[in-house]
């Protein structure tokens, strides 16, 4: 260590000659100084935090409104339906009804940024992700075998999506995108037909039994619509959520409303119609 390093440490850590002895100092007066500059120090926090919070208000006014989606808390719900049929042409029997779901391009929900991390997407009004979702008659939607005394049977399919925004379900902002395969509610078509429903119950209604081992798509895109979603809606986290639905393929079941009581007419005077 050279001579200068020297002198500067012990400069560094001696006492200043003329320091006065402890007993000679004011706790009191040093105590209170120190009170009166913590709270000068706590009141500019206060008001550097307020004016951040006035430009942070602001910025959001002016921003377009997103919603982020979050990834991780993406639920996919798979809800299976298995009914016991009585009376009509439906015997009393334990049907085997299958149903599998697959999700594609959940990753459209993410990005990766720069630094390699991976972030949720945040999704503004107008924008369209490739989510894709498909169903198909069996346990399994790569195909299974059948055992010697199993008889799966056809079955009708029926799927909701909703988003949930603060615990609030919102059927409005979604709009997938799908094929005429699917039946959803139409309120003049119900109000001209004989037990027309009167609302509607956000269910899509496949157009056609499923028979087993057979698959179907739900949807292949959803657009977030951008004339519904409002400034209280950006920035939430939000759940997208997909409900499908699954009972016997038999006429009798629907057409006495023994299930899905709050199904479309129109869809079962479709169904009707069907050979």
């Amino acid at each position: 260590m050279s001579d200068d390093n020297k002198r500067k440490k012990i400069i560094d850590v001696s006492k200043p000659k003329h320091t006065p002895p402890a007993s000679n100092i004011d706790t009191s007066r040093v105590s209170a100084y120190t009170q009166r500059e913590q709270a000068a120090l706590e009141k500019l926090k206060k008001q550097v935090g307020n004016l951040n919070q006035k430009e942070n208000r602001a910025s959001n006014i002016k921003s377009v409104v997103a919603i982020i989606l979050v990834l991780l808390l993406i639920l996919l719900v798979v809800v299976f339906i298995i009914v016991i049929g009585r009376g009509n042409n439906i015997e009393e029997e334990d049907f085997d009804m299958r149903l599998s779901m697959q999700i594609e391009n959940k990753d459209s929900l993410s990005i990766i940024t720069e630094a390699g991390l991976e972030r949720l997407r945040e999704i503004n009004p107008g924008d369209t992700i490739p989510l894709r979702a498909s169903v198909r008659n069996s346990h399994d939607m790569g195909g299974e075998l059948v055992g010697e005394d199993e008889n799966p049977t056809a079955i009708y399919v029926r799927f909701k999506l909703v988003l949930i925004l603060d615990y609030e379900e919102r059927y409005d902002i979604m709009v997938p995108t799908m094929t005429d395969d699917w039946y959803k509610y139409d309120p003049e078509e119900e109000a001209g037909l004989h037990d027309g429903v009167s609302a509607d119950d956000h269910y899509y209604y496949y157009k056609d039994k499923l028979m087993f081992k057979d698959a179907t798509t739900l949807f292949s895109a959803i657009l977030f619509d951008g004339d519904v979603i409002t400034c209280e809606d950006g920035g939430k986290y939000g759940q997208i959520q997909v409900y499908v639905e699954c009972i016997p393929a038999y006429f009798s079941s629907i057409s006495n409303r023994e299930y899905w009581k709050t199904a479309p007419q129109g869809w079962i005077e479709y169904m009707r119609a069907r050979p």
